[in-house]
């Protein structure tokens, strides 16, 4: 392999030192240099190019301006070389592959290069986007010299916060999954972790922008007044102020049982606590709802069904060093998509073997739908989070009432799919009743003003029907 490269460097002298450095390099081809921004452009548009070693510092514009305007320059091509770390942060947002300090050791470069080459050879295999964020997450900390990488507040973030160059290649809504790549870095021995600081979010949208209310438990509306409850000690009468106030406007507080004057507070009352009332339905209550209304997506939340968030500083191993180096693979997969416990294709392909088994021996087989049936309001009021955290404990109970030989799968997130092997209709009914019975348990334990309303259907496994027509029959009629 031979990439093409070009300089782009103002600095006679360095440009020298550059393609010295480049004429080391066996896997590179030097094939011209810039003194200034436009030169380069016309380079780049001109010829192809695999590699910019660039400068940001030029006397017509900036490098950045270089990789905006020159068409062909794709940021992943593109090495900075400057005489200051105060770009650093933009020029990984921009997406470059590396930024060099000069002055810099022939070390220093030929790490670059190597990881330059090494990216060059992955992108033409398959890598998750994942693999590629923790391996830009490492380069960035390896290379700035950073020994706490913690997230940075920012106001217009959907966390409060960012963590520089990571945070960038994602668009908003996504920008939540950051903290869990890095968490996976931490997982597969990359990086470290510290505590830095915990929060709430939404549950549905994972927005930290919240507005916190209190509001009426019987209408739900905010618009709502509170007054001092107030205890005359003599004749024990409590109630509201405005109960002791004689007339508008006036200091004076008479107890409205017995038509005592209030004098001092402490000596004949007390005010113990608030009482409030509803404009909207009047009612009086002592204990306003308190939630929180979503700036992002406009839901009103329970502060109970808020979710925490606990976000980490992070430090570089020995072994994300070398993954920074290039060194070490960086290999983790994509984040979890709950395919463990929804994969239809799964359970399609285990029916088809069992129907295949069924034709070799004589035993019957029984497949089950449970479907339930309103459980949307449910995860509507959890989330998308916890309602993922609801369906993998679902799973785990269901798991623990079957045979190890039988299969479970969510179809989807209300819908569940049995196969129970070796058990005619009456024992597979018995079987589904009890699966049936432990998921309203999980769900009454701890969801106790939710009821979940269920419906199931079950029929034998056929031989000569296939997967895909006996789960389409199946999912046609419920109880």
């Amino acid at each position: 392999m031979e990439l093409n490269c070009i300089i782009v460097e103002d600095d006679p002298l360095f440009r020298i030192i550059l393609k010295r450095n480049v004429e080391k390099q066996s896997v590179l081809n030097f094939i011209g240099a810039a003194e200034n921004g436009r030169e380069a452009i016309k380079l780049v548009n001109e010829k192809s190019v695999d590699l910019v070693f660039l400068d940001i510092g030029l006397p017509d514009m900036t490098g950045f301006d270089v990789i905006d305007r020159a068409e062909d320059l794709d940021p992943g091509k593109v090495i900075i070389i400057s005489g200051s770390k105060e770009d650093g942060i933009k020029a990984f947002d921009y997406g470059v592959t590396d930024y060099i300090v000069k002055p810099f050791e022939e070390e220093r470069f030929n790490e670059a290069i190597g990881r330059f080459v090494r990216d060059v050879g992955r992108s033409k295999k398959s890598v998750s986007f994942v693999d590629r964020m923790i391996e830009k997450s490492l380069e960035y900390i390896y290379t700035r010299q950073i020994r706490d990488f913690e997230p940075l507040s920012f106001r217009n973030a959907k966390l409060g916060y960012i963590y520089p160059m990571v945070t960038a290649n994602f668009d908003f809504e996504r920008e939540d999954q950051v903290p869990k790549i890095l968490d996976i870095a931490v997982e597969e021995g990359f990086l470290t972790s510290e505590y830095y600081d915990s929060f709430y979010t939404c549950n549905h949208c994972s927005n930290s922008y919240l507005h916190f209310r209190e509001s009426c438990p019987n209408c739900h509306s905010t618009n709502i007044e509170s007054e001092d409850q107030i205890h005359h000690f003599s004749c024990a009468y409590m109630g509201p102020r405005s109960d002791f106030e004689k007339s508008q406007g006036s200091r004076d507080l008479v107890c409205p049982k017995c038509d005592k004057t209030l004098t001092h507070i402490g000596v004949d009352y007390d005010k113990p606590s608030e009482i409030f009332e509803c404009n909207q339905c009047n009612e009086m209550f002592q204990d306003p709802l308190v939630k929180a209304k979503c700036r992002n997506c406009n839901s009103d939340i329970k502060v109970e069904n808020l979710v925490k968030k606990r976000l980490m500083s992070y430090q570089l191993t020995s072994l994300g060093k070398d993954a920074a180096k290039g060194q070490v693979a960086v290999d983790v997969g994509e984040l979890d998509t709950m395919l463990d416990v929804i994969d239809k294709a799964y359970f399609k392909h285990t029916l088809a073997k069992e129907i295949e088994r069924k034709k070799e021996a004589d035993f019957e087989s029984a497949i089950a739908s449970i479907y339930l049936e309103n459980i949307s309001e449910l995860y509507d009021q959890l989330g998308e989070q916890r309602s993922n955290n609801l369906v993998r404990e679902l799973y785990e109970v269901v798991l623990n009432e079957v045979n190890r030989s039988d299969e479970i799968i969510f179809k989807n997130m209300v819908t569940l799919w049995l196969l129970i092997t070796e058990s005619d209709l009456r024992q597979a009914d018995a079987i589904t009743g009890k699966v049936i019975k432990r998921i309203k348990e999980l769900l009454d334990d701890n969801n106790p003003n939710f009821t979940l309303k269920i419906s199931k259907n079950l029929q034998p496994v056929e031989t000569g029907k296939s997967a895909d027509e006996q789960l389409s029959q199946l999912d046609m009629g419920k109880d």
